[in-house]
């Protein structure tokens, strides 16, 4: 039996090691959303709209202001760009570290775990310094007030906690219409959609009118790419070429948020998350950090594939850690790695969202299927000619 020393031990070891692990990846250098936190951080600095001076921001506010705070925070360097590089990378760690701690309130030691110690986690806070992970940690945050608390003053509060999330980088845009269709009364369910939209929207005010045009083109109507992994490998041809995959995509996730709306407020937020990064009509790298927490909470072994696989596409894939000895051991520049994780993940999310009675079905329909197909090859063996 593990005794609270044992426990105090491991926790201690497990913090130690993902925040130490974090702190490292910025020696191996840095991108260009680096560069861009120094663009955007030099026009807050003298006092200027980020949405009317460069195209290199694509959220709303909260961001900027965080890299304005870390910029002034006193550090000892010589190179501006790095400095701020690094500050990142201890404030995403220090975010990680809260999602870690709140995984560890709700689930124990083994799920936090899980999370905090699985590499692509560590590659994208670390290296990629992508801010993801605050979108999600306050995303959580609501999530757990929501739930917990039934008075309207706390229910109000989560889902205003829920916009700010949506105000740091909208992961979360269509999740408070999942809420919604959670509630039976119409009144709820404006409420649960209104509020993290109106606090959203409410954010871009005081950048009005000098950066409406930026926020439109850069915000709202920006679109990162159109890779459509899941859509390239699944859908049908013909589909994929009439329909556009980001309506196949919103679709989709509106029709498994009907779909799961009995799940409990927390389990729903985790099934939205896998499924937002699954069937995403445009994945960029960062976007495979999304759902790690939740995939720690729901573990399989195609989520175990997607972490393994995970990890050595950023350590070898050119704009991430790149490194050529171990491109050249594996035989693999992470080519087609985008397609190859979405798989994966699109396995682990399918095994959790099918009872084990369906799979038990599943699986005696997979036999009975494979067992007449072989009873009906050694017919046509058999069988004269």
């Amino acid at each position: 039996m593990t005794t609270r020393k044992g426990m105090d031990l491991y926790f201690f070891i497990i913090i130690l090691a993902g925040i130490g692990l974090r702190l490292v990846m910025p020696m191996r250098g840095y991108n260009q959303d680096v560069e861009a936190y120094r663009v955007v951080a030099d026009i807050v600095a003298h006092g200027g709209n980020v949405y009317a001076e460069t195209k290199r921001y694509n959220y709303g506010p909260i961001w900027f202001h965080i890299l304005h705070v870390l910029d002034i925070f006193p550090w000892h360097g010589a190179n501006k760009l790095i400095e701020l590089r690094w500050k990142v990378a201890s404030f995403l760690t220090m975010v990680d570290a809260g999602i870690f701690l709140m995984l560890f309130r709700l689930y124990g030691t083994r799920i936090a775990a899980l999370f905090f110690l699985n590499p692509i986690s560590i590659i994208i806070t670390g290296y990629h310094g992508q801010f993801d992970n605050l979108a999600v940690f306050l995303g959580l945050v609501s999530v757990v007030i929501i739930e917990s608390k039934e008075k309207s003053f706390w229910v109000w509060l989560g889902l205003i906690v829920m916009g700010l999330s949506l105000s740091v980088k909208h992961i979360l845009f269509l999740f408070p219409i999942w809420l919604a269709f959670k509630e039976n009364r119409w009144s709820k369910k404006i409420s649960f959609v209104a509020i993290p939209y109106l606090v959203f929207l409410f954010g871009f005010l005081l950048y009005m009118p000098e950066g409406g045009n930026g926020i439109l083109k850069n915000v709202f109507l920006y679109r990162s790419g159109n890779n459509a992994p899941f859509w390239a490998v699944f859908a049908p041809g013909i589909l994929y070429k009439i329909v556009p995959s980001f309506v196949l995509f919103i679709v989709t996730l509106l029709v498994l948020g009907l779909f799961w709306r009995h799940k409990k407020t927390i389990e729903s937020l985790h099934f939205y998350l896998i499924s937002l990064v699954v069937f995403s009509s445009a994945i960029s790298t960062q976007y495979f950090s999304i759902c790690i927490p939740s995939i720690a909470t729901q573990w399989n072994w195609a989520y175990a594939v997607y972490t393994l696989a995970g990890s050595a596409f950023l350590l070898v894939v050119g704009h991430e850690l790149h490194i050529s000895s171990l491109q050249n051991l594996l035989g693999w520049d992470g080519s087609e790695g985008d397609m190859l994780l979405i798989v994966f993940l699109a396995f682990g999310l399918f095994i959790k969202s099918i009872s084990k009675q369906g799979i038990d079905r599943l699986i005696k329909y997979i036999k009975t299927t494979f067992a007449w197909l072989l009873e009906q090859m050694q017919c046509q063996i058999k069988a004269p000619w």
